[in-house]
């Protein structure tokens, strides 16, 4: 019975649908704390829908916290006090403990990263209690924070999952290999660390390495010329007049990056991008052989600094613009 509910597509969790539910404004505004309070008294004699058992589930905040970041922080250590993992019943009705998980994680979102550590150990370590539920939380957290569809990914909150995950007694080694191997991707060309170097390939066969692209900024775009993404995110950065803005005062460079092999689909691809960009492959293979990139999918956009430290990761259309936009 616990597999089915690993079926459950991002489609029934839209963005929409998340925001409409979204729970962190309502926990930390300071003027509305009622559910973060005591029950009703005829609370628990209604017919509970799901939202009113998730919100019945959430620990009242001590009123002595009034700092909205206090507030938060003592949140994320006690989200879980009020459910019994070994009720499993319970908590997959109306898809309780996915939904809640998904609440956790906007939650974790206005926590710093020791606190997320912290609360997702706690997490990990009651799971444990019920080994169903721990297998369900960790295939939880790699659906909602590591695949790109999700809108609430986010690989750095992953990493702490993993870490749980892989220190577990409840596993076996097998069992552990995978976690291991998004662990070790996750942690490669993390945001705020220098990206990996590597050689690129030109048209006419000149090469060049992405850590001598000298601009304030450095726009790594992983695309595959037969990938219609790719064309559409192509066609996005081609029109985006604040990306392209940077591109004519010099302060950014796109330097877009074929990993695979296909020579004769990149050189006919290659009079459909922009002069301005830097057109190139990755001859030697290094990239998808030497796995110093994660590529999840295609098209995959990395924002570098002048220095070549991540900015943002594998980081949609929407992100990139809107960052440069900050920026001007």
């Amino acid at each position: 019975m616990l597999e089915a509910f690993t079926t459950f597509v991002f489609k029934i969790n839209t963005a929409m649908e998340i925001m409409i539910r979204k729970i962190v404004p309502v926990i930390l505004a300071f003027t509305i704390t009622s559910l973060c309070s005591a029950r009703q008294p005829d609370e628990d004699n209604r017919a509970s829908r799901p939202d009113d058992v998730l919100r019945k589930m959430l620990p009242a905040i001590p009123d002595d916290i009034t700092e909205p970041s206090q507030r938060a922080a003592w949140l994320v250590l006690h989200y879980w006090d009020k459910y019994d993992f070994g009720d499993t019943v319970f908590l997959m009705t109306d898809n309780l403990l996915e939904r809640s998980f998904v609440d956790y994680v906007d939650v974790l979102s206005l926590v710093p990263g020791d606190a997320v550590d912290k609360s997702v150990a706690l997490l990990m370590k009651k799971a444990e209690e019920q080994r169903t539920v721990f297998l369900f939380l960790s295939k939880l957290s790699e659906r909602y924070l590591y695949e790109p569809d999700s809108p609430v990914c986010d690989e750095e909150k992953l990493i702490p999952f993993l870490q749980q995950v892989i220190k577990s007694s409840l596993l076996s080694d097998t069992e552990k290999i995978r976690p291991g191997f998004l662990l070790e991707s996750i942690m490669k060309n993390r945001v705020g660390h220098t990206a990996n170097d590597f050689t690129y390939t030109l048209k006419d066969e000149k090469t060049g390495m992405l850590h001598a692209v000298n601009a304030d900024y450095v726009l790594l775009y992983f695309n595959d010329p037969e990938c219609e993404d790719c064309l559409m995110m192509t066609r996005k950065l081609m029109v985006s007049p604040v990306i392209n803005g940077f591109i004519k005062q010099g302060k950014l460079k796109i330097l877009a990056v074929y990993t695979n092999d296909d020579l004769k689909a990149w050189k006919e691809h290659a009079a459909s991008v922009p002069i301005s960009w830097i057109y190139s492959r990755d001859a030697g293979q290094k990239i998808n052989m030497g796995g110093i990139y994660n590529i999840k999918r295609f098209p995959a956009i990395y924002l570098l600094d002048k220095d070549k430290k991540v900015i943002l990761k594998d980081t949609a259309f929407e992100k990139l613009e809107d960052y440069f936009n900050r920026q001007q």
